[in-house]
C-alpha cells in the first residue's frame, strides 16, 4: 500500500534584517512558509561571545539588547513535524555606534584656537562635534579623528557634545563638556574728551566675556597712564598738556587677557604761552607782540580786543604784528596755542594804547517829506571842526561845515545816490574818515500810470513810467468797501482780491530802501461784478419742471444760468435780467449741477456757489417676483431705477387685502403676511429726497389656500425646541403624517412630523424668528397646509457690551449689540460695596447714573422677548472717577502773594488740581500728586474761591466744596514810634509805618498799654482806618505802651504787625521837700513811673540853669542864689514838665562899700570856668597884689559826698578828674597871712560824658 513521506523543511529564503536605531534592537525577517510550523532565529556577534536566539510562527522575529558598536550574523532555521531545516543564509548588521565619552577641552589665551578630545568609541565611522555658545553661536564639525581642533568666537560659554555617526545609525551625544574662550578684544576705542590741559577720556565697545579692562595711555615721549576699570570708558585727570597719547585697551577675564585693541589717539590741549610783551610804533602806526613758545604748538592765533572790536592773526613763530588796529583804542592783546587737533586755551592778556582815531561812525537820516538829511558821525579827539562832503554818482558835489558831531544839509534832488565822508580838522592835521556811507535821496514821483482790468480772475494790471532812484514800487488802490495793495520791483503789478462791483481809485508810489515818493495822479478802476448769492433749485414733482432763483447782485446787467448732469450728458442755459430761471420737461433720474454768473459790461463774474437738485426718479422696470409658501411672503425684484434712493413695494388683493416692503439698498424685498388662496397685484414705487416716481409696470401673483385649521407654536426658553400643535384635518385617515416646517429669518429651516396633533421641532437657535407652517401633504405650497404662524425665540446673550462712563455726572452709557428679538433689556452694574444700579430700556445702550465715586462696578446685560430672556451677558467692568477732595484748607502768605491748599488725599486718586477763581472769573491753578500745592501770583486785594479737583488720570472729580479767601495784604514791615515834648502831662505818641503795595489799603493803628504801671488800670486805643502811613494817639505822662497796625481792604484784615513795645515821658516829680538853708540844702522826692534820671533846674533864667542832675530820690545844694528851683523826671521817651519846688532860701551877699574895706581886709574874686575836655575845667579869677593864697571848694551836686577843698596859689588851677555826666560847681576865697577873705559867687558846670573804655 502507498506510503507518504514528508521531507525536512526547506531553508527560509529571502532573510533580511532591519536595524532600529537608538533602540538597540533589530528586526529579523524572512518568507514564510504555510508549512513550517516554527522558526528559530540565531544572532552571533562576529567577534564571539553569546548566542541570541529568538522563535516566531511568523515571519518576523526581534532582536533586543544588542551590543553597541558590533557586528552580527542571523541565521533562521524552519521547524516542522518534528523536522528541521538548514539554517538559512547568513545576514549580518553593524550595530549603532557606542557614546563617545569626552576627556578634555582645552582653550588657549589670546588666541581663539580650542582643543578638544574624546576616547575612540566603536563603530564609529566619522565623529560629529556639535559647539553651541551662550551668545548664541552654533557649530557642527566632522572629524574621523579623537581630537579636534577649531577656531571658536571669543567670549562665550561654549557647550560641546560628540555624537558617533555610523553606516546606518548615529550614537547618543555624549555627555556635554564646557569651557570658556577668552574675552574679545575691545573695539571701537575712540576718544571722546581730548584738547584739555590734564584731562582725556576715550570709550569703546563692550567685548563679549570681558570682566574688567586696561587701558594705557602712552605719551611721544614714552611715559604712560593706566586705567583699570569695569565699564567701557577710562578717564585720566593727570595728563601733560601739548602730548600726544596713544590709547590701547585690553580685555580681562580670570585667567586670560587679550591682545591689545587698535589704538585711539588723545590730542591735549597745548600748553598756555608765557610772557607776553606788547609795544607800538606809532609812526607805522604798528602794534607787535612777543612771547614764550609753548609745548605741543604749531600755530599760535593771537587776538587783539579793544573796545568792540576784535583783530587776530595766525603765526607759527612766537611774535606778531598788527598793522590794522584801530586808533584810540586801548587794546587787550592774547595768544592762543593751536595743533591741527586742539584750540588751546588762551594766554593772560597784555594791554596797550594805540594812536587816535579819525571821525567814524557816520550815519544819515533823511526827512523823506522835506529831504532834508542829517548827517552824524562818532566824535573823535583833537578835532577843532569837521567837514561834510556828499558827492553824486553824476558828479554833483556838496560840502558843509560844523563844529559838532552833525550836520543838517537841505534837500537833494530826487533820485540821486551820494557818498557821504566826514574829514575831522585841525590847525595840522586834516584826517578823513577811512569809511563813507551811502545815501539814497527821495526818488521821484512815479508818470503814466495805467490800469487794465481782468475780469476773468477780477484783478487789476497797474502799469507806469520808471521813476529814477526807485528799488521798487507801491500800487494802492483804495475802494469805498476795502483796499487793495501790492509792491513789485517792476514797471506793473497785479491787483487781487478787489471787492466784487466796487470802485477804486489807484495810485502809484516809488520807492527804495529808506523813503517813498508822494503818491502819482489818481486813476479810477471799476472791479467786476459780484457772483449771484444764495442760489437754489426746486424740482416740481408734478409738472416735472425745475426753477433756479438767487439774490440780486450790484452792479450786474443780466446773468447766466448753467444746468448740467453729474456726467455732463444733458445741458441746459438761460440769459436772463431776472433772478429766476425756470426750465421744463426735465429727464427723471437725473443730478443737475447750477451755476449762476453776474455780467457787468465786459465783465463777467466768478461761478457762483455750486448747487445740486435731483429730477424725479425714473419708474422701477422689470419687475418680477415668487412665492415662499412656508412664510406665506412674495419676494418681489425689478431693475434698479436711476435716481432712486429707496424703494415701495406695494400689494393689493382682493377683500381688500394689502401690504408692502420698502428697501434702500436692494433691488429685492419680501412682502410678508401675505392671506393664503388670495390673488395679488404688484407694484414698485422708487423714491428720492425730491419726489417719488410712478409705479412701474406691475405682476399678479396667488398664494396659495391654507384648508388646515390654525396651528400654534411654543418656543421652549433655552431649551432650542418649539413645540408645535394642530388640529386633525377635517376627513383625514388616522394614519395621515403632519409635517411642521419652520423657517427662521435666517431662511435655515427646521423640520418635524406627527400623526398626532403636536410635535417638537429641534435645533432652535437663540436671536431667530421662526415661521412655522404644518402640512399633511409633501407639497408645503398644496392646500393641505395651515396659515403661517410666527414665534420668536429667547434671545442670545448681548454681546460686544461696552461701558462708557462719563466722568462728568457720574453715569456709564452701556451699549451692545441689538437683537432682532429681543423687546426690552436690563442692565445690572454692581459695586464692590454691594450698591447696585439697574436701568431698563428698549434700545441697545441705556445709561446708568448715580454711580458711586471710587468704585468699581460689575456690568452685565439681559435681553427679554414675551416670556423669555436671555441669559445674562459676558460681564464688563467699570471704574468710576475718584470722590471730590474734602478737608479742604487755606494758608495765605501775604509776603509773596501766595496760597497752599491742603486737602484729604483719596485712596484712588493719582493726582490733583488746585484752583483759585476770582470774582471777575479769572482763574489760578496748582499741581500736585500728594495732599497739598501752592497757587502762586494772587493779586493782592482779591478775594478767591479755593476749591480741589483729584483725577486718577482718566476721570476728575467734582470739584471740592470752595472755601473763600481773601488775598489780604501783610502787616507794615516796619513800625516806628516818635514821641513828642509833653504837655500838660500828656505826650503825643506819633506812629508811622511803611506803605503797603497792595491796592486800596487802609491802616488802623492800635495802643494798649497801663497807667503809671498799675497792672489794674489798662486801656487800648486804636484809631479809624485811614490810607495814611501815619497816626497820632495822645497817651498820658508814665504810660507803658504796645504798638501794632493792621492792613485790610476788600480782600480781608491782615494780622497785627509786630508789636512795638515803649513808654511815654513819666510824670514830674511828686511829694518834693527842701529842707535847709541858703548855704546848704537838701531836695528830695517821691519816685515817677519809668523815670531813669531827675533833673533840678534853676529858671530864673533863661535857658535854664542845671543845677543837679541824679538818678536817686535826692539832691544837695549850697549857696543857692535863686528861689525859683523846679524839678524833672526823665527817661528814654523824653522829659516830664517842670514840678516847682518851693519854700527855697536863697544865699544873700552883703554889698560891701568901698569905705569899709580897711588895711588887711580881702576882697571876694569872681571865678571864670572853661571847660578845656569832657571832664576837664580851667578856673580862673582876679588877685589882688597881696593875695598869693586861694581856697578852691569842688562841690559835686548829685552826690551825698562832703565838699572838697584845694589850696591854690596864683589865680587858676586846671582841676582833673572829674566824673563823667555829672554837675559842680565851684567857690574860691582869697587867704591872708592872718584872715580869710568873703568867698566868691558859686559858679557851676556839667561835665561830658568822657572817654570810652
Amino acid at each position: 500500500m502507498p506510503a507518504n513521506l514528508t521531507t525536512r523543511p526547506c531553508p527560509p529564503q529571502r532573510v533580511g534584517v532591519n536595524l532600529q536605531c537608538g533602540s538597540s534592537s533589530t528586526v529579523l525577517s524572512w518568507e514564510e512558509d504555510s508549512d513550517v510550523d516554527l522558526y528559530t532565529a540565531t544572532a552571533i556577534k562576529a567577534s564571539g561571545g553569546e548566542v541570541k536566539k529568538c522563535n516566531s510562527t511568523g515571519s518576523t522575529c526581534p532582536f533586543n539588547s544588542l551590543a553597541c558598536g558590533e557586528t552580527y550574523n542571523f541565521t533562521v532555521t524552519a521547524h516542522s513535524q518534528g523536522c528541521c531545516s538548514q539554517a538559512s543564509d547568513t545576514v549580518s548588521i553593524q550595530t549603532e555606534p557606542c557614546q563617545p565619552v569626552i576627556t578634555s577641552a582645552q582653550v588657549l589665551c589670546q588666541s581663539d584656537q580650542v582643543q578638544i578630545s574624546w576616547h575612540q568609541a566603536s563603530g564609529v565611522m566619522n565623529y560629529l562635534v556639535t559647539a553651541m555658545g551662550s551668545l548664541g553661536y552654533v557649530d557642527a564639525y566632522n572629524t574621523t579623528q579623537t581630537l579636534l581642533s577649531a577656531t571658536l568666537p571669543c567670549g562665550q560659554d561654549y557647550n560641546v557634545t560628540v555624537q558617533g555617526q555610523g553606516s546606518e545609525c548615529d550614537s547618543v551625544r555624549s555627555s556635554p563638556a564646557f569651557f570658556k574662550t577668552s574675552p574679545c578684544v575691545p573695539q571701537d576705542v575712540t576718544t571722546y574728551v581730548q584738547c584739555e590741559s590734564s584731562v582725556g577720556s576715550v570709550s569703546w565697545g563692550p567685548s563679549d566675556g570681558a570682566e574688567s579692562y586696561v587701558a594705557v595711555a602712552t605719551g611721544l615721549d614714552g611715559h604712560n597712564h593706566q586705567c583699570v576699570t569695569n565699564t567701557t570708558s577710562c578717564t585720566w585727570n593727570d595728563l601733560h598738556c601739548g602730548e600726544e597719547y596713544t590709547v590701547v585697551v585690553r580685555a580681562k577675564d580670570d585667567n586670560c587677557t587679550t591682545v591689545p585693541s587698535n589704538s585711539s589717539v588723545i590730542h591735549m590741549d597745548p600748553c598756555v604761552p608765557q610772557n607776553l610783551v606788547a609795544s607800538a610804533d606809532c609812526n607805522m602806526k604798528v602794534v607787535s607782540l612777543s612771547w614764550d613758545a609753548s609745548n605741543g604748538t604749531k600755530l599760535y592765533m593771537v587776538s587783539a580786543e579793544g573796545g568792540d572790536n576784535t583783530t587776530g592773526l595766525t603765526t607759527n613763530v612766537t611774535t606778531a604784528h598788527f598793522s590794522d588796529l584801530a586808533c584810540g583804542h586801548n587794546y587787550s592783546l592774547t595768544v592762543t596755542p593751536h595743533n591741527p587737533q586742539c584750540p588751546g586755551s588762551s594766554s593772560a592778556p597784555a594791554s596797550i594804547q594805540t594812536w587816535p582815531c579819525p571821525p567814524s561812525g557816520i550815519s544819515t537820516t533823511q526827512d523823506c517829506l522835506s529831504g532834508n538829511v542829517t548827517v552824524t558821525w562818532q566824535a573823535c579827539n583833537g578835532s577843532d571842526y569837521y567837514t561834510v562832503t556828499m558827492e553824486s554818482d553824476s558828479g554833483l558835489s556838496e560840502t558843509s561845515m560844523s563844529n559838532s558831531n552833525q550836520k543838517i544839509i537841505p534837500g537833494l534832488t530826487c533820485g540821486h545816490n551820494f557818498s557821504v565822508s566826514v574829514t575831522a580838522s585841525n590847525q595840522q592835521c586834516n584826517t578823513t574818515s577811512s569809511e563813507t556811507t551811502g545815501l539814497q535821496s527821495v526818488p521821484c514821483v512815479p508818470t503814466n500810470v495805467s490800469v487794465v482790468m481782468d475780469c476773468a480772475n477780477n484783478t487789476a494790471l497797474v502799469s507806469w513810467s520808471a521813476s529814477r532812484g526807485a528799488f521798487q514800487y507801491s500800487v494802492t488802490a483804495r475802494g469805498s468797501h476795502s483796499n487793495v495793495s501790492c509792491q513789485t520791483s517792476d514797471l506793473s503789478c497785479s491787483l487781487g482780491n478787489l471787492t466784487c462791483g466796487s470802485s477804486y481809485t489807484v495810485q502809484v508810489a516809488a520807492m527804495d530802501d529808506s523813503c517813498s515818493s508822494v503818491p502819482s495822479q489818481a486813476v479810477v478802476l471799476n472791479s467786476a461784478p459780484c457772483p449771484p448769492q444764495n442760489v437754489s433749485a426746486h424740482f416740481n414733482c408734478s409738472s416735472n419742471d425745475m426753477t433756479i432763483s438767487w439774490d440780486a447782485t450790484r452792479e450786474a446787467d443780466h446773468f447766466l444760468v448753467s444746468v448740467v448732469t453729474d456726467n455732463g450728458g444733458i445741458s441746459e442755459s438761460c440769459n436772463t435780467t431776472d433772478t429766476e430761471c425756470s426750465l421744463g420737461n426735465v429727464t427723471c433720474g437725473k443730478t443737475f449741477t447750477v451755476h449762476v454768473t453776474s455780467v457787468r459790461g465786459d465783465c463777467s463774474s466768478q461761478q457762483s456757489q455750486t448747487h445740486t437738485v435731483q429730477s424725479a426718479p425714473c419708474p422701477p422696470q422689470g419687475i418680477r417676483g415668487n412665492l415662499d409658501c412656508v412664510t406665506n411672503s412674495a419676494w418681489i425684484s425689478w431693475d434698479a431705477a436711476p435716481g432712486a434712493d429707496s424703494y415701495t413695494v406695494s400689494a393689493v388683493g382682493g377683500g381688500n387685502h394689502t401690504a408692502n416692503c420698502s428697501t434702500s439698498s436692494n433691488t429685492t424685498c419680501e412682502v410678508e403676511d401675505l392671506e393664503c388662496g388670495v390673488l395679488y397685484n404688484f407694484s414698485v414705487t422708487a423714491k428720492n429726497s425730491q419726489c417719488e416716481s410712478p409705479p412701474g409696470a406691475t405682476i399678479d401673483l396667488q398664494t396659495a389656500p391654507c384648508s388646515l385649521s390654525a396651528i400654534m407654536a411654543i418656543s421652549q426658553c433655552h431649551n432650542s425646541s418649539i413645540l408645535v400643535m394642530w388640529g386633525l384635518m377635517e376627513g383625514g385617515v388616522g394614519n395621515t403624517v403632519y409635517t411642521a416646517t419652520a423657517e427662521a429669518s435666517d431662511h435655515s429651516r427646521l423640520y418635524c412630523n406627527d400623526t398626532g396633533t403636536s410635535c417638537y421641532l429641534y435645533g432652535a437657535q437663540c436671536d431667530l424668528r421662526y415661521t412655522i407652517i404644518v402640512a399633511a401633504s409633501s407639497d408645503q405650497c398644496s392646500s393641505m397646509r395651515s396659515p403661517p404662524y410666527r414665534i420668536s425665540m429667547e434671545p442670545c446673550p448681548p454681546r460686544n457690551v461696552t461701558v462708557d462712563s462719563s466722568c462728568e455726572d457720574h453715569s456709564a452709557l452701556v451699549s451692545w449689540t441689538r437683537s432682532p428679538v429681543a423687546e426690552t433689556y436690563s442692565v445690572v452694574a454692581m459695586a464692590a460695596d454691594g450698591h447696585v444700579h439697574m436701568c431698563n430700556t428698549t434700545s441697545n445702550n441705556c445709561s446708568v447714573s448715580d454711580l458711586h465715586c471710587d468704585e468699581q462696578y460689575t456690568v452685565f446685560v439681559t435681553a427679554h422677548h414675551e416670556n423669555c430672556s436671555s441669559r445674562a451677558s459676558q460681564n464688563a467692568t467699570v471704574n468710576t472717577g475718584p470722590c471730590q477732595p474734602d478737608g479742604v484748607s487755606v494758608t495765605f502768605h501775604c509776603n509773596n502773594q501766595s496760597a497752599v491748599l491742603s486737602w484729604t488725599p483719596r485712596d484712588n486718586a493719582v493726582e490733583y488740581y488746585g484752583c483759585a477763581q476770582s470774582a471777575n472769573g479769572e482763574m489760578l491753578y496748582c499741581y500736585s500728586t500728594d495732599g497739598n500745592c501752592t497757587i502762586e501770583g494772587l493779586e493782592c486785594g482779591t478775594v478767591y474761591n479755593f476749591s480741589v479737583q483729584a483725577s486718577d488720570g482718566t476721570c476728575n472729580s467734582s470739584f471740592s466744596e470752595s472755601v473763600q479767601r481773601g488775598a489780604v495784604p501783610c502787616p507794615p514791615d516796619t513800625v516806628e514810634v516818635q514821641l513828642l515834648p509833653m504837655q500838660t502831662e500828656v505826650q503825643v505818641t506819633r506812629v508811622s509805618w511803611t506803605q503797603i503795595s497792595c491796592r486800596d489799603t487802609e491802616y488802623m493803628l492800635t495802643l494798649t498799654g497801663s497807667l503809671l504801671g498799675d497792672s489794674q488800670a489798662l486801656f487800648e486805643l486804636s484809631s479809624y482806618w485811614t490810607n495814611s502811613t501815619y497816626f497820632e494817639i495822645p497817651l498820658p505822662c508814665g504810660s507803658s505802651y504796645e504798638a501794632t497796625v493792621q492792613s485790610r481792604n476788600s480782600a480781608g484784615t491782615s494780622n497785627a504787625s509786630v508789636a512795638l513795645s515803649g513808654t511815654t515821658a513819666p510824670c514830674p516829680p511828686s511829694a518834693v521837700v527842701y529842707s535847709g538853708n541858703s548855704t546848704f540844702a537838701s531836695i528830695s522826692w517821691n519816685a515817677s513811673v519809668y523815670a531813669t534820671v531827675y533833673t533840678l533846674y534853676d529858671n530864673s533864667v533863661t535857658p535854664w540853669t542845671q543845677l543837679c542832675r541824679v538818678v536817686g530820690l535826692s539832691c544837695s545844694l549850697s549857696n543857692i542864689t535863686s528861689s525859683s528851683l523846679v524839678i524833672t523826671a526823665s527817661n528814654a521817651a523824653g522829659e516830664s514838665e517842670a514840678e516847682l519846688i518851693t519854700n527855697v532860701i536863697p544865699h544873700v551877699r552883703r554889698r560891701r562899700h568901698l569905705l569899709e574895706v580897711q588895711d588887711g581886709d580881702l576882697s571876694a574874686p569872681v571865678l571864670h570856668i572853661t571847660q578845656i575836655a569832657s571832664t576837664v575845667v580851667l578856673v580862673k579869677w582876679e588877685t589882688e597884689d597881696d593875695t598869693s593864697q586861694h581856697s578852691l571848694v569842688r562841690r559835686k551836686q548829685d552826690s551825698s559826698s562832703p565838699p572838697e577843698e584845694l589850696t591854690v596859689y596864683g589865680g587858676m588851677i586846671l582841676v582833673t578828674e572829674l566824673s563823667p555826666n555829672s554837675n559842680y560847681c565851684f567857690t574860691v576865697s582869697a587867704s591872708g597871712s592872718v584872715t580869710s577873705g568873703p568867698e566868691s559867687e558859686p559858679v557851676c558846670v556839667q561835665t561830658g560824658p568822657g572817654l570810652p573804655q
